[in-house]
């Protein structure tokens, strides 16, 4: 019996070694044969779901924990696990439901502590999100970057005091991590300050810091020197932030972009969306904020959430995560088309919104929903879809000159990938204009920023809404904001933005075919 304890906490050593250094393959296949000898012990099936995730494939990781938690219901990292896949897969109740158990086992556990303050972002309950971080970083200050994440919790929820005291603290006892820097930068105005610039400097060429992937940094830099309005230093940063961070991009950052462009084509090609009517669909109204990244999404979204009917749930995963799994599987068309299967999936997706709220009109601004427009249409009969349109310049600009989160988003540290998306949703959109153009509400950011109450008039009659002086006066409302418009969006509405591109001269050469 000692010799097989030995032998397994061996391979459980082994298994840590191997999901460090991420060596997926020679994990999956150990802990599979593992299992099957030692089904028993849940520690192999935890090794082979967190590899699994880690991989993307949450679909097989699921299934991994479920037959764990069948053999050993109690187990907390099992429970905690598999509440995380479900969190990932938008599946919010089931999430609250195993994270719950978890922590009634062990209120204790920081990582079932974390899953759930993640969970409870995830809900838009960002006051309970604050609590549950703040208890973790009151019990380990070092625990998981949990110093970070509660910073960034504080500037979603707009408290960016707060948010600038816990970022200096990590800047001067880990100033390693370079992420803190980049949060920083975003909270403060380097025109009046160049404390902060001057630090990164040091650090960029501080030898110790060598073998550190220094994106972060550079980013930072290029938002500080634009900031002092040095356009040329500016976009030297941004390059150098780019070229870096592209360089870890393993594959085709936009291998599921352009088969969605040609599968979306291809089912409704022949589609006509006036003879289709189905009256056992969700019936209420949905506004969808589409467009590309950085166009003026977010600022429509705390435009309409100012109003007292509607409720904004930000960038929703809902549709993505239904259509990243099903829409390039064989048969899909036949089996979306299908009465039934499209009412249930239609009820679905509505109750999956009112989650967040049921009693207000609900605003998805996730940019790439304009990839599901046709499938919107014939899901949602009284949604309201907003195409908000850029300056393609301005709009490439800050595509490039911001550090993005997540994988889905690789093709924007790249001018040809960045071009090639443009491509992409050009030649989409036009597709869906021809096809149901009287059902997409066009607004330009630049006419916006321009007429304001003019616009935002207009919006609001286009949603048959009510004006309220509120819309225009967002920025006095404490919505909560996740992306990377953080801090502009809690401002009015400024011109400051319109054609800055012309400000970049090296950037005008490098993207000179952007029409």
């Amino acid at each position: 019996m000692d010799k097989n304890l030995k032998l397994l906490e061996s391979e459980i050593k082994n298994l840590s070694f191997l999901l460090k250094i991420g060596n997926h393959n020679e994990l999956i296949k150990r802990t599979s044969k593992l299992i099957s000898k030692y089904p028993q012990i849940t520690a192999f099936s935890n090794f082979l779901g967190l590899s699994l995730e880690m991989q993307g494939k949450l679909y097989h990781a699921e299934k991994v924990y479920l037959k764990a938690l069948e053999r050993d219901p109690n187990n907390m990292n099992i429970l905690v696990n598999l509440g995380g896949v479900y969190r990932k897969i938008n599946n919010l109740s089931k999430s609250e439901e195993l994270l719950k158990n978890a922590l009634n086992i062990d209120p204790n556990d920081l990582f079932g502590l974390r899953n759930y303050g993640e969970l409870k972002l995830d809900q838009n309950n960002y006051q309970e999100a604050i609590k549950i971080f703040e208890k973790i970083y009151q019990k380990d200050p070092n625990f998981k970057n949990i110093i970070i994440k509660l910073a960034n919790v504080y500037s979603i929820y707009g408290e960016f005091e707060l948010a600038k005291k816990l970022l200096k603290i990590v800047i001067k006892e880990k100033p390693e991590l370079f992420v803190a820097d980049y949060n920083y930068s975003n909270l403060i105005d380097y025109s009046t300050s160049k404390e902060h610039q001057q630090e990164m400097i040091k650090k960029i060429n501080d030898k110790k810091y060598y073998q550190i992937n220094k994106f972060p940094l550079y980013f930072a830099l290029g938002k500080s020197y634009e900031d002092q309005k040095d356009y040329d230093k500016a976009f030297k940063y941004f390059q150098l932030a780019n070229n870096e961070r592209n360089r870890l991009v393993k594959s085709n950052p936009l291998r599921y972009e352009e088969s969605f462009l040609k599968q979306n084509k291809e089912i409704f090609k022949n589609i006509d969306f006036n003879s289709i009517t189905n009256k056992n669909l969700y019936n209420k109204k949905i506004i969808f904020v589409v467009g590309l990244p950085r166009s003026g999404t977010t600022l429509i979204h705390q435009i309409l959430s100012a109003h007292s009917e509607i409720y904004g749930v930000g960038e929703s995963i809902v549709l993505n995560i239904y259509f990243y799994k099903n829409l390039l599987s064989e048969n899909f068309k036949n089996i979306f088309f299908n009465e039934s299967y499209l009412n249930e999936l239609s009820f679905k997706f509505g109750t999956d919104y009112e989650y967040f709220n049921n009693n207000k009109i609900i605003v998805d601004k996730a940019p790439s929903n304009f990839f599901w427009i046709g499938f919107i249409r014939l899901l949602f009969p009284n949604s309201k879809i907003i195409h908000v349109n850029r300056n393609i310049k301005d709009n490439c600009l800050s595509i490039y000159k911001n550090l993005f989160g997540g994988n889905r988003t690789d093709w924007t540290y790249n001018e040809k990938n960045i071009i090639k998306y443009i491509n992409i949703y050009k030649d989409l959109m036009q597709f869906w204009k021809n096809k149901i153009g009287n059902y997409i509400y066009e607004i330009k950011y630049e006419d916006l920023v321009e007429n304001k109450e003019i616009e935002i008039k207009k919006m609001l009659e286009y949603c048959n809404l009510n004006w309220q002086p509120d819309c225009l006066e967002f920025y006095k409302k404490k919505n909560p904001i996740k992306t990377v418009s953080i801090n502009q969006s809690r401002k009015p509405i400024y011109k400051d933005s319109v054609n800055k591109s012309n400000n970049y001269k090296d950037f005008l050469n490098l993207f000179h075919n952007l029409n």
